[in-house]
Order: C-alpha cells, then structure tokens, then sequence
C-alpha cells in the first residue's frame, strides 16, 4: 500500500486548500479535522479561500493605519508615557508593536491602538492575540489594574502564553 492509499483511508477523499486539509469522510465534510455544516467539497474550498482573502485584507487594512499614522503623533504619545528620548527606530518598532495586536500593557501601544478604529469596535475593551493564537478582549479598566502592579512584565508574559493563563489573571484582578 503507497502512501496516497494509506492516507485516502485514514482521512477518506481529502484535498488541501490555503494550507487547510478538507476532508469528506462519511458523507460530513472535515476543515483540519473538525467537523461542519457543509455539504460539497467546493462549499469548504470557497469558504476557505474567502476567510484567507478577508484574514490577508484585515491584516493589510490594520497594518496601512499604523503606517498612516503620523510619526509626530507617535512620538508624542512615546514622550508623553514614557519620557525618554524618541528616535525613529523607535517609532518604528511601537507601529510594528501595535499593528501585530501581540498582548501588551505598555500605554503607548494602547493609546496608539485606541486611534485606529478597527481595534476599538468593542467600547472600552481592546482586542489581543496570545501565544497560542486565541484572540482577547480587555477592558481599559483591567489593563490600567495590571499597570498598577508590580511585577507586571512577568505576569504579561505568563498572561501571553494561552487563553486559560489570561483568564485566571483576569479573574484574580477582578476579585
């Protein structure tokens, strides 16, 4: 038995599309194993293809603010919450800092986040990616609460790393 009759047993008829394995197994059709709602191969692929273009538009549209964004804006911003000398390399790794939605307490990324309106569609709350890739949301008020601590960059670094170490912090600040 070759490989492509191995795997066409193991996973049934499968294909794969922008780096996703579709597979009808059963008469059910599988993305990476889990189990949905379409009924063809096509439905999938096509759903597929539309999430990468609107993941990639997302990304780019995210990324073009950040560039738009004035570097005197910027370093207004860097002056005003951290008093330090401002240099471009600077500017620049806070745009690259703000525009990867990496979890981050700093109040320059924050209020440089809180300018683009994409990344304030929840009132009050901004959104994150961890490690793990979950994607957050954190009240103003939690992030201002995790500032005020003191060893706050290990306990970001501990918050980063998954969804249920972000959680149990959140749920220990807000007792």
């Amino acid at each position: 038995m070759n490989f492509s009759q191995f795997s066409k047993q193991v996973y049934g008829d499968h294909t794969y599309c922008y780096g996703h394995r579709v597979t009808m197994s059963e008469g059910f059709i599988y993305i990476d194993g889990a189990k949905t709602d379409f009924t063809e191969l096509e439905e999938a692929r096509k759903y597929i293809k539309q999430e990468n273009i609107s993941n990639n538009l997302e990304e780019e549209i995210s990324k073009q603010i950040y560039e738009e964004l004035s570097d005197t804006k910027i370093a207004s911003i860097i002056k005003e919450k951290h008093k330090i000398k401002v240099t471009n390399t600077l500017i620049e790794n806070y745009k690259t800092l703000a525009s990867s939605n990496a979890f981050t307490i700093d109040p320059v990324v924050i209020e440089i986040r809180k300018l683009n309106n994409i990344d304030t569609l929840v009132e009050n709350k901004m959104h994150f990616s961890l490690d793990d890739s979950s994607v957050i949301a954190i009240s103003e008020d939690s992030i201002d609460k995790l500032n005020k601590l003191k060893d706050k960059e290990v306990l970001v670094a501990f918050m980063k790393e998954s969804v249920d170490n972000f959680i149990k912090v959140i749920e220990i600040l807000e007792d």
